[in-house]
């Protein structure tokens, strides 16, 4: 991916290249600038790259556009909109609020304790509450795929640690197909069952690092007690600093 100016032009993404599998949870860290975000918008296919491919079960993905839900760092509910009105709106939009749609969305918001909230606006919910709603926004289309982008970073060290953990259990539970892109290293060891480290811009995948943690796996708060965690950090951090 090339960004291209009157005077410069500058290479974003290099010679980035990985497979992602049917239910698996893979973070994507590096450097400030070396093109985490760009790489999630070609993925989401909001950008378009000079050269490569993407492919979601197989086929390009400017035909599966529809497959892809996104996050975005801020939960972007709309304010005069109830969390219902809010949930439903990518269906709205897409002319897909069926009776079975309609029903999905209502047993997301029970399942996750939002449904009681159902008609409360934006202004009266917590910050977590909050991106409970965006998440159950984007699980109402009922993507193949979920990109995160920094999805956490605009709420308070102890809020983002309660409501990553939260969105893993309900992305877990969902059985869903995750790329999040984050700057924070506990949180991609907690969450993810991969993280691919990018070098500097131009990037490049430097190393790829499988998180195990065994079959019974706690969850992203209990995780950071586990033995592990601390070498998974250590192999991500030196990758990072070299």
């Amino acid at each position: 991916m090339i960004y291209q100016t009157p005077r410069e032009e500058t290479v974003a993404v290099k010679d980035v290249s990985f497979d992602v599998e049917k239910g698996e949870f893979v973070s994507l860290v590096g450097p400030s600038g070396c093109g985490k975000s760009t790489l999630l918008g070609c993925i989401a296919g909001l950008q378009q790259a000079q050269k490569g491919s993407i492919t979601l079960d197989g086929k390009a993905i400017d035909n599966n556009r529809h497959s892809i839900g996104y996050m975005l760092q801020r939960d972007n509910l709309l304010p005069w909109r109830s969390v219902w009105r809010n949930v439903v709106i990518g269906l709205e939009i897409q002319k897909k609020l069926t009776e079975e749609n309609t029903e999905y969305v209502s047993s997301l918001l029970k399942k996750y304790d939002l449904w009681q909230f159902r008609d409360s606006f934006p202004n009266r919910l917590s910050g977590g509450m909050r991106q409970r709603v965006a998440l159950i926004r984007t699980l109402a289309l009922k993507p193949q795929l979920l990109l995160l982008d920094e999805a956490f970073s605009a709420l308070d060290y102890q809020t983002r640690v309660n409501v990553s953990c939260d969105v893993w259990e309900i992305l877990r539970r969902e059985n869903k197909t995750l790329v999040m892109v984050t700057h924070d290293i506990p949180e991609a060891v907690s969450m993810s069952d991969r993280v691919i480290v990018l070098s500097k811009r131009p990037a490049v995948v430097a190393k790829n690092v499988e998180i195990d943690f065994g079959a019974n796996r706690p969850n992203p708060i209990q995780v950071r007690s586990h033995p592990l965690f601390q070498q998974y950090f250590n192999t991500i951090w030196k990758e990072l600093v070299q």
